[in-house]
């Protein structure tokens, strides 16, 4: 549908261009109307090259309607994933991934990421400060190590993140991820000498060897496969994406918020305020 404005001026001029353009025909308004509309079924060509025309010559008129097209996708787009969120809330709100913060919170924060994503690097500050600055929330942390097949570091980095809430729980696991995007090592750069040598400051060698074994089966293996099996089903192509939504399980689904890529801090605080309702 065209923007409002852009559908009323087009017909004013479609409908200005019949008037003055049709041979012999009354001049009563009662019947400019039906002849007009009698003129376009017989004359489709002629309309079709003054409508074309006129658009040629007012091309605001196709960028209002191009912008109100993207707006309506948008929104479209955050509808189909705030009904998979609603769909999926059990395994986003589990108990099995990273978190930090009261379990019983009004809201949470749920974040897919991979430590060699650029964005997720630059978003970790933003992360820290949000956990900071609100610790009545949630925050659920999804390793998703999306560039594990081009960078073999991103998925021992992900095992090894999983080992410490396995080990530690929430804060040392929050430490750790810090810690870890603090090294500023992203696409590529990051290296298992690196993550090794962090994980030290975590991790006995026992711990650090069930790493190494988890990277075909076992309960670290699982969850990471869970994970992308998870976001496969929210329709996350890449990182990081956000879910913000309530914990109760009979909360308004128009308190969800899907953010499938970076964002700012501001625009997460304001999902959170809108979770809590």
């Amino acid at each position: 549908m065209l923007h409002p404005v852009l559908a009323r001026r087009s017909w004013a001029a479609l409908a200005l261009f019949s008037a003055i353009s049709l041979p012999a025909m009354a001049t009563d308004n009662a019947q400019i109307g039906p002849e007009a509309e009698a003129y376009i079924a017989s004359h489709p060509d002629k309309v079709g090259q003054a409508v074309a025309t006129y658009l040629a010559n007012h091309p605001e008129f196709l960028v209002a309607a191009s912008e109100t097209l993207h707006q309506r996708q948008q929104i479209a787009q955050q509808q189909a994933y705030v009904q998979l969120a609603s769909q999926y809330r059990a395994d986003l709100l589990s108990n099995s991934s990273p978190s930090v913060g009261p379990a019983d919170a009004k809201a949470a924060v749920v974040m897919f990421f991979d430590y060699q994503c650029s964005w997720c690097s630059k978003m970790a500050p933003e992360v820290e400060n949000l956990v900071k600055a609100n610790p009545d929330t949630r925050f659920i942390f999804k390793e998703f190590p999306i560039f594990a097949s081009r960078w073999p570091a991103s998925g021992l980095a992900a095992r090894v993140g999983e080992q410490v809430w396995l080990t530690h729980g929430g804060a040392k696991y929050l430490d750790w991820h810090n810690a870890l995007y603090a090294t500023g090592k992203v696409e590529g750069a990051l290296t298992d000498k690196d993550i090794y040598s962090l994980a030290h400051h975590y991790l006995n060698d026992a711990q650090i060897a069930a790493v190494n074994s988890a990277q075909s089966s076992g309960r670290i293996h699982d969850a990471l496969m869970l994970n992308q099996a998870l976001a496969q089903h929210m329709d996350f192509t890449g990182t990081p994406a956000f879910v913000v939504m309530p914990q109760a399980a009979n909360a308004d689904s128009k308190r969800i918020s899907v953010v499938p890529g970076s964002t700012s801090q501001d625009a997460l605080q304001m999902a959170i305020l809108k979770a809590k309702g």
